[in-house]
């Protein structure tokens, strides 16, 4: 699987469980400290997410980052 195939997986879950919390992107971005565009690019698997940012986000939604691997993998 090439790199941009993994960004837009890794970017539609992100996208998912951000919608299913009710988040807007510019919340996200407020709560992480940055900004929206960072957001839609890291979710349109326009730019790759570091580990770090990762984390981050899966934080704010209450989400495991081991859960992107098990629901990409599943797919």
């Amino acid at each position: 699987m090439k790199s941009s195939d993994k960004n837009a997986r890794i970017g539609q879950w992100l996208k998912e469980k951000r919608e299913e919390k009710g988040m807007s992107q510019q919340m996200a971005a407020e709560r992480l400290g940055i900004t929206r565009t960072a957001i839609h690019y890291w979710e349109t698997g326009k730019r790759t997410i570091y580990a770090v940012n990762l984390i981050d986000y899966c934080k704010i939604l209450d989400a495991n980052p081991q859960q992107i691997v098990n629901d990409i993998m599943e797919k």
